[in-house]
């Protein structure tokens, strides 16, 4: 009886060593749990640091344009806290060129070895031929948060003489184009073009974008003219934009023009059809040169009405004929 008991121990014992170690039935070790994966890295929204920076320039009351006159006192007082840059061409920079001013072509704006000689601790007064090309680069500058301000019609307005602004200089006539006084309502909103660029910081961004505008090697101007057989044809791949006070607007502006403050921009872009070119338009060229550049480094295809309103109407009530005078610019010492 007590060989049967054993035996029955014994076998017990052995069934129960098997079921331990038999296949799926062994006990699991414990899971290592699994580490989390490390959060994305966030990508850089260059669209949005641009309008930002932007905004950081037309929201702080920005006088965009200096007379040569008041150059001339900032000249003749050598005066330590102004920096002045020439953008015209080097062959035209030779001609003749304000004294101190140091020359960096408009296509080069952007360049890190022309970016290294501006002066962040001091104004820089930009000058071109007759303020146009100035005024972008005056954004371009402002944006990368340089105090840059424009030479009131460039070159044209220190010294009327071809033979040192280097282009003909502008007669000052008004075109006569017609005005409208009917508002134009924006067909948007629409999408904003997206920045072609992966950029690292807004600094990168706005430089990225500017060489990325000059290698397309479109005219930064379009004339009055052309602008009006675009309005007669009523040439539905362009977009207008008065880009000058309400009040002035509703007195005379282009037709089908819609109004956008220069300043609200950066604010207000999405009321402009990506797939459209823009043509900006002001007073005399300079302000609408700063709202064309910033369209142009956010991607649009965007031309400034050379001259503005004065250029195009002959009604100084809708703001016209009220612009540059050649019989009125003081000729101004240049150095070569």
């Amino acid at each position: 009886m007590r060989y049967k008991n054993w035996m029955v121990t014994l076998l017990a014992g052995a069934l129960a060593l098997g079921l331990l170690t038999a296949p799926g039935c062994a006990q699991k070790p414990a899971e290592t749990p699994v580490s989390e994966k490390p959060a994305a890295e966030k990508t850089f929204d260059s669209s949005a640091a641009m309008i930002s920076a932007a905004n950081d320039y037309f929201n702080n009351e920005p006088v965009p344009t200096i007379a040569a006159a008041d150059l001339f006192n900032v000249v003749q007082a050598k005066d330590a806290g102004y920096q002045i840059v020439d953008i015209r061409a080097a062959e035209h920079y030779a001609l003749g060129h304000i004294e101190g001013a140091i020359n960096i072509p408009f296509k080069m704006i952007a360049d890190e070895a022309s970016l290294a000689e501006l002066d962040q601790a001091k104004k820089i007064v930009v000058v071109c031929y007759t303020g146009h090309t100035a005024a972008m680069a005056n954004m371009t500058w402002n944006m990368l948060g340089y105090d840059a301000l424009t030479l009131k019609y460039g070159m044209s307005g220190w010294v009327a003489d071809k033979a040192i602004v280097g282009l003909d200089i502008p007669n000052g006539k008004a075109a006569g184009y017609p005005t409208v006084t009917t508002p134009t309502e924006a067909a948007g909103p629409f999408d904003a073009p997206t920045p072609e660029g992966t950029y690292a910081d807004v600094a990168e961004a706005v430089s990225g974008q500017a060489s990325a505008y000059f290698a397309r090697e479109l005219p930064p101007t379009i004339v009055a003219a052309d602008v009006y057989n675009l309005v007669q044809a009523k040439d539905a791949s362009y977009q207008i934009v008065d880009v000058r006070k309400a009040a002035d607007y509703a007195k005379g502006h282009v037709d089908g023009a819609i109004n956008i403050l220069w300043t609200d921009m950066a604010d207000q872009m999405t009321k402009l059809d990506p797939d459209k070119k823009v043509i900006v338009y002001c007073y005399t060229g300079h302000t609408a040169g700063e709202a064309a550049m910033f369209l142009n480094l956010m991607g649009y295809e965007t031309y400034n009405m050379k001259f503005g309103m004065s250029g195009w109407s002959s009604d100084e009530a809708a703001g016209g004929a009220v612009g540059y005078d050649p019989a009125k610019v003081t000729a101004y010492a240049t150095v070569k």
